[in-house]
């Protein structure tokens, strides 16, 4: 599944008793940094956890927000047709062993890069 092709997971991991696909889920940033040699790409989980803290649940939060930083990036392209940026997005290791993300919907986008992990997970009230 594409979170094991990612450091720092374990928190993200121990939410969902089975993972879900990114199909069509709402992607809210991505940032290029550094000369392009950081990209933060920053999108809603499809569907909310099953495990969530227990502050989440007190703020009434129905929605996690997964933030992943590539680093060491060897290639980018990005392309959009919308101000609403949705996708599917797959993350993989290619045969030269760089980690993948390829996004493919209202925009499309291709990063390779020596490095990815989980930066952050959060949650907020969707309406």
């Amino acid at each position: 599944m594409w979170y094991e092709f990612l450091g720092r997971n374990n928190f993200l991991i121990s939410l969902y008793r089975d993972m879900p696909e990114l199909k069509n889920v709402r992607i809210s940033e991505i940032n290029m940094q550094d000369e392009g040699q950081i990209v933060a790409i920053t999108f809603d989980m499809p569907v909310y956890t099953e495990n969530p803290p227990k502050k989440w649940q007190d703020l009434g939060d129905n929605t996690v927000c997964v933030r992943v930083d590539l680093s060491a990036v060897k290639e980018i392209s990005l392309a959009a047709s919308s101000i609403d940026y949705k996708g599917d997005i797959e993350i993989y290791k290619d045969e030269s062993e760089l980690i993948v993300v390829r996004i493919n919907g209202t925009v499309n986008a291709l990063i390779k890069a020596e490095y990815g992990f989980v930066q952050s997970v959060t949650a907020y009230m969707k309406e």
